[in-house]
């Protein structure tokens, strides 16, 4: 029994990761967190939309960036558009693309840790600092456009350095369609993706592992899928240009469009905002919060605290090796080193950067944190006390994160400025009641209520829109047998002698009737 526990070892542990890794995040999927951020309700309403009629709100035809709150990768809509498609639209169908995304990044970055490292004792520990992982963990807990760059940017690498270990050009070539996938995703990865791929193309020609006639056909294969969306980058980043319709494909320019302020090119003192970036930067790293409580819990970072020693050591450990193996093939040392620098690079490029935004960086410090533990387990003479101890650790530090997460934490989350307040629920509510008519209160700011009324789409009520004190004063006053009226409680102005059901930071009021028991 015991040999053969010693033979399927890796497998044994390969399991039970994988489990654990998949169970914390089904839990209580999809109500871990009940409200709903305000970018994951546009991607929501985006998606019902496009699975309708093809178009977005504004009437483009598959654009392949969205306006949203001032820019939106696509992306993720376009994968819940499937999803609401097969399974109706439900909070589940919102959030299913980012968890389905999120496992599938559990076998894949196993996958690469071992073909990066050449070791599958580094893939296992690897793969179980990412089953805990915080930040992985909280991502996938509801849907936000940017997160799913860090995922489609692991895929591409993944599938890029099998090529490249395997020799197989196809497979090389269908990493570059991944690689053009994430400039989709984030548009942070224009910063990052084209300078990777040129870096790394210079690296391999000259270290003949491919060659000039294989590089033009990958250039030729990730400009053909990019190009749209780096013409969208490049009118909308210079304010030039106008919308570009191609077939069905939309190619826009936002007059409104905000996202490039938020780089350092963009700003109005360029000098002052580089030292702040770097300093924003180093702190982000270090201290592995950006207090964004959808992002983090503090105490416990991104990466667990103590992970950030051993990725230190791991980079140090990769640098050395690479200078001891000069001669030696160093393809994976480059490869991550270079992926680490332009992550770094491009932190310092976003403006006040957050943990989501500088999330090209997590999966990569995993696999340094990896690499530091398994080096520094060959280099200490207390072996047995150095792996039981760091297990206890990691352990109690995921247990009482998940605790905390699950109790206290989500209630902050929910409570927070970019997240719902009972909306979703209110409209859940809205439909089990037998009215025909919902007049609802839109004064609140940026429209959110406005926009779940277009999620929802009921078709047997009709929505009526309310956006001036007065209609919403003369409806209180006014409310007929037949009719809803939801209020928003900010103002203060819903006092009423009807019913009043009061959910987050909304008032759904309405005429008793035999239809409704109360």
């Amino acid at each position: 029994m015991k040999e053969t526990l010693k033979k399927n070892y890796v497998t044994i542990m390969f399991i039970i990761l994988i489990i654990i890794g998949i169970g914390v995040r089904v839990y209580k999927f999809p109500n871990a967190i009940s409200e709903m951020n305000i970018d994951e309700i546009m991607t929501a309403v985006y998606a019902r939309e496009i699975a309708e009629t093809g178009k977005d709100l504004l009437g483009l035809s598959f654009p392949v960036y969205l306006l949203g709150w001032g820019g939106q990768s696509v992306v993720l809509v376009y994968l819940m558009t499937i999803s609401v498609k097969v399974s109706g639209y439900t909070l589940f169908a919102v959030r299913l693309p980012t968890l389905i995304v999120s496992i599938i990044s559990l076998f894949v970055f196993y996958d690469f840790v071992k073909k990066i490292t050449n070791n599958k004792k580094i893939a296992l520990v690897g793969l179980g600092l990412l089953a805990i992982s915080p930040w992985h963990i909280m991502q996938s807990l509801f849907a936000w456009d940017c997160n799913m760059f860090p995922h489609f940017l692991l895929f591409a690498m993944d599938i890029f350095y099998t090529g490249i270990l395997k020799n197989k050009k196809a497979i090389i070539y269908l990493s570059m369609i991944f690689f053009a996938i994430t400039l989709y995703c984030y548009g942070i990865a224009i910063y990052f993706v084209p300078f990777f791929l040129l870096i790394t193309a210079i690296y391999l020609v000259r270290k003949k592992k491919i060659n000039v006639r294989d590089l033009i056909i990958c250039i030729i294969i990730f400009i053909l899928f990019a190009w749209p969306i780096i013409i969208t980058f490049i009118m909308n980043g210079l304010r030039i240009g106008q919308t570009i319709e191609i077939f069905n494909i939309t190619i826009p320019y936002y007059e409104t469009l905000t996202r490039t302020t938020d780089m350092l090119f963009f700003s109005d003192n360029v000098g002052i905002q580089f030292i702040k970036n770097i300093v924003y930067l180093l702190s982000m790293i270090v201290f592995q919060s950006d207090n964004i409580e959808w992002n983090v819990i503090p105490m416990f970072g991104t990466i667990y605290h103590i992970s950030i020693v051993f990725a230190i050591l791991g980079i140090i450990f990769k640098i050395k090796k690479m200078k001891q193996n000069k001669k030696e093939d160093n393809t994976r040392g480059f490869i991550l080193i270079t992926w680490l620098i332009l992550s770094l690079l491009t932190g310092i490029l976003i403006n006040e950067t957050t943990i989501n935004r500088l999330n090209s960086i997590w999966y990569l410090l995993l696999i340094f944190s990896a690499i530091g533990i398994y080096e520094g387990y060959n280099l200490i003479k207390h072996k047995k006390l150095y792996k039981y101890g760091l297990i206890t650790i990691y352990t109690i530090l995921f247990i009482t994160f998940s605790i905390l997460l699950h109790t206290y934490h989500v209630e902050k989350i929910n409570v927070s400025s970019c997240f719902s307040k009972g909306f979703y629920q209110t409209l859940t509510y809205i439909n089990e009641i037998d009215k025909k008519e919902v007049y609802y209160d839109d004064r609140e700011p940026r429209g959110k209520l406005d926009f779940y009324v277009t999620l929802n789409k009921d078709e047997n009520k009709e929505y009526i829109k309310l956006n001036k004190a007065n209609e919403v004063e003369n409806k209180l006053n006014n409310l007929e047998d037949d009719e809803i009226l939801v209020v928003n409680k900010i103002y203060k102005d819903y006092e009423s002698e009807y019913i009043k059901h009061e959910i987050g930071n909304f008032v759904i009021i309405f005429v008793m009737n035999k239809t409704l028991d109360n």
